[in-house]
């Protein structure tokens, strides 16, 4: 039960990191890399480079150094989480070019980090395409249960994503604490236990 909510937490933070990123940082998403690619042929190359290349740094780094750590982890995201929240807030929320690229990928990092940090504890927290296609597989061979997790996933983003779009629109320079908030429930609730094995 800890797991399945301390999961669902990730994923929350995980869609409003990406909301505020795709909104307010350049238009590219912190851990969403088909997007980002998409987003590069529209014209936002550097927002979208700046951004891939942070996820992909973010996940080797932790795949790198916190193999068995998952905690420390999580520990290290949250703490660029909580660098990317001061910079908006301490910039006025309008921070310039160099700015909206330093957090962006700052946030990208922390997106690849927990990308890496999940990989051996199910169900996914940002990769919903996977999560989706899996799930309705599943379904379709006649098993429910990954369907259903499939859904409380990708319900829990839109609700991280809604919630950061809220926001932004009634307390502006808080919209990035939300994913701080989410990401330190998720750090309480899932086991210290290696993510995966030597």
């Amino acid at each position: 039960m800890r797991i399945m909510w301390g999961t669902t937490a990730l994923a929350c933070c995980a869609g409003a990191v990406d909301l505020f990123t795709f909104l307010e940082l350049g238009g590219a998403f912190a851990g969403i890399i088909t997007g980002n690619v998409v987003t590069a042929a529209s014209g936002k190359w550097i927002a979208a480079l700046t951004a891939v290349a942070g996820f992909g740094a973010g996940a080797y780094a932790w795949a790198v150094t916190f193999r068995d750590r998952r905690t420390f982890g999580l520990i290290a995201e949250l703490v660029l989480l909580v660098v990317v929240a001061l910079g908006w807030i301490g910039t006025g929320t309008h921070p310039d070019l160099s700015g909206r690229l330093v957090l962006l990928a700052l946030a990208g990092i922390a997106m690849g980090g927990q990308s890496a940090m999940m990989l051996g504890l199910h169900p996914n927290t940002t990769y919903m395409t996977g999560v989706l296609t899996t799930s309705l597989h599943d379904l379709a061979t006649g098993r429910r249960d990954t369907f259903v997790t499939a859904l409380r996933q990708i319900g829990a983003l839109a609700v991280g994503a809604a919630s950061t779009a809220m926001l932004l629109m009634a307390s502006r320079p808080f919209a990035p604490v939300l994913a701080v908030l989410l990401l330190i429930t998720a750090i309480f609730l899932l086991p210290r236990s290696p993510q995966v094995s030597s």
